[in-house]
């Protein structure tokens, strides 16, 4: 992050401004007048069902549960010299506004006040991404407003520190990839990740549909009851707790939660693991479409 742009999607914030493009390339115009990122902490956080003490005395460790991610990001807020003092004040309240949780989550409470932020990391894979660099995001809520520390002696710069939580801990690919399958069929998804992303289908309806309209992946079935829909309807089933997606997993029916529309057991929710995986719908009767979209994830 400190040596590409980085953007948090609240209020449009961006930092590190005196990077620019893809590769990064540093403008030197900016290495003064920007909000600089110095340093990065993150701190995974895992849950698993058993206490410190029961693993101790021999016991199993049971299951273990996605957690979530902390971050402290530390850096500068820069302009050229103290007769723009007027700059530091304004860049000062735009960190403190976009780093806001209460007006994160006032503006969007369907993320939980989960925002993206964004930047580019160096990669080997030039295959897939051909400049050597990946865009990636992390969907964060800061914890507090940012501290600020100032410098009486020297009014060129601010140091400043937030804290913010990832609900989801991972990092993903900064664009999303879809594929449409009509009616029945196979649809085969490439997750150029290394771990199991999250997966988002819309069904796009022409009539009634079938009562056990089913979605497979290696051996896994995902079922909904489509006998109730007509024509124009699209039913959209969010598989995933938080993300690019959004908070929460959901299924809507033009917008309007329909979680009774799920027939399957609760283990049946579905991923895009890692690599190549194939997807079957069957039982497809008024079924125009299915949208396929899914994130390429990383630890």
């Amino acid at each position: 992050m400190k040596n590409s742009r980085a953007t948090y999607a609240h209020k449009s914030l961006i930092l590190n401004e005196h990077f620019v493009g893809n590769p990064p390339v540093l403008d030197r115009t900016k290495v003064k007048d920007t909000i600089a990122v110095d340093r990065v902490v993150i701190r995974p956080r895992f849950r698993d069902t058993r206490e410190a003490l029961h693993l101790a005395q021999g016991g199993t460790g049971g299951r273990v549960h996605k957690g979530m991610l902390e971050m402290q990001a530390q850096g500068r807020v820069l302009v050229p010299d103290i007769s723009q003092m007027a700059s530091l004040e304004d860049r000062e309240r735009a960190l403190r506004l976009a780093f806001d949780p209460y007006e994160c989550y006032r503006d969007s409470p369907a993320t939980d006040g989960c925002y993206a932020l964004s930047w580019l990391e160096p990669t080997l894979d030039t295959t897939n991404y051909p400049t050597g660099w990946m865009a990636v995001t992390r969907y964060v809520r800061p914890v507090a407003q940012p501290e600020t520390q100032w410098s009486i002696n020297d009014q060129s710069y601010r140091s400043w520190a937030v804290g913010l939580v990832a609900p989801d801990p991972r990092l993903y690919d900064t664009g999303s990839t879809s594929h449409t399958v009509s009616g029945a069929g196979v649809a085969t998804i490439i997750n150029k990740g290394s771990i199991a992303g999250p997966l988002r289908v819309t069904i796009t309806m022409a009539e009634a549909g079938a009562s056990n309209f089913t979605i497979t992946r290696s051996g896994v079935s995902f079922v909904l009851n489509l006998s109730g829909c007509v024509a124009l309807d699209s039913i959209m089933v969010n598989m995933e707790t938080c993300g690019p997606f959004g908070a929460g997993r959901s299924i809507l029916r033009n917008g309007i939660p329909a979680f009774s529309l799920k027939t399957s057991g609760p283990t049946s929710w579905l991923d895009v693991p890692a690599g190549t995986t194939s997807f079957t719908q069957v039982n497809t009767t008024g079924v125009t479409s299915v949208l396929y979209e899914w994130a390429h994830a990383r630890p």
